[in-house]
């Protein structure tokens, strides 16, 4: 009996503590749609926790960018992230806001955002040397040739049918991926391929320096969601020095691990340790 009892207080106690959680969720999204509802302008950054992870591809390492842009392009609106994208476009409604995104999933403009630079680059694009193209047409083509050429069967069974499997990859490339500029080979649009074109970013980057430049005397909201230390020279810390010097400034905080904030900002910061898609789903 005394077991049971014991039981059944470690039951409620958990209740409890669920219920205050909940409570405590509801409090703290609510000052944020508070935030959001007084600014007068919108400051957005999503970072790595703000994209869906693509599950491995285990072909060719030339044919990813391939696949990555096919899986994003084929997601379905169901999404979780797609799902959060749109609830954060409820959230803002007609307010003027301005996004920056280190994500290349290209999720955002099928949310339907429009003032959003992405200086990391973009699945939806791919470049040769000197011009950036569009990757959807010509990577569909590329993955319908290597599936069509029966690859990847077996290439775990020896080194024979990986090099094979490469092999027959890099052919299809020469074929079909090039530029319909000039003919050169085409690669990812993305910061980590060597001669990433920056001009791919730069003139909207130029619109969001230009835009950033008039909220310095609004009520400016700075929402930043998901993003970590990975180019933190990009959001991270502007955003930080963004909200410090604007005095009318509230600077929102959303990442699962590293939701912590400097000193001279915690009296204008909400900050949360939750994935930013599970709190605007809200997923428990």
């Amino acid at each position: 009996m005394k077991n049971d009892e014991k039981i059944r207080k470690v039951r409620q106690d958990k209740i409890r503590q669920c219920r205050r959680k909940r409570k405590e969720d509801r409090s703290m999204n609510k000052k944020i749609e508070d935030a959001i509802q007084e600014a007068e302008c919108i400051l957005i950054g999503t970072g790595e926790e703000f994209t869906p992870q693509a599950p491995a591809w285990e072909g060719p390492d030339c044919l990813e960018p391939f696949y990555k842009n096919r899986y994003y392009a084929e997601l379905s609106e169901e999404d979780e992230t797609l799902q959060a994208y749109r609830k954060l476009r409820e959230l803002i409604g007609e307010r003027p806001h301005f996004v920056v995104t280190l994500n290349t999933d290209d999720l955002i403009w099928r949310a339907g955002r429009e003032q959003v630079v992405a200086p990391c680059g973009s699945c939806g694009k791919l470049q040769c040397s000197e011009h950036i193209v569009d990757a959807d047409e010509i990577a569909r083509q590329v993955m319908e040739q290597y599936q069509a050429a029966g690859q990847g069967k077996g290439r775990y069974l020896d080194e024979a049918a990986k090099r094979e499997d490469a092999q027959e990859a890099q052919k299809i490339l020469s074929k079909y991926a090039v530029c319909p500029k000039c003919g050169k080979p085409l690669a990812a649009h993305i910061i980590q391929t060597d001669g990433y074109l920056e001009s791919g970013y730069l003139p909207q980057w130029e619109a969001y320096k230009k835009w950033l430049a008039t909220t310095l005397n609004k009520k400016l909201c700075v929402l930043e969601l998901g993003v970590g230390f990975q180019y933190p020279q990009v959001i991270r810390w502007p955003f930080e020095r963004t909200a410090f010097y604007n005095k009318k400034a509230v600077f929102v905080r959303v990442h699962s691990k590293f939701p912590q904030i400097e000193a001279e900002l915690a009296d204008k910061a909400i900050t949360v340790k939750e994935s930013p898609v599970d709190m605007l789903i809200e997923r428990r």
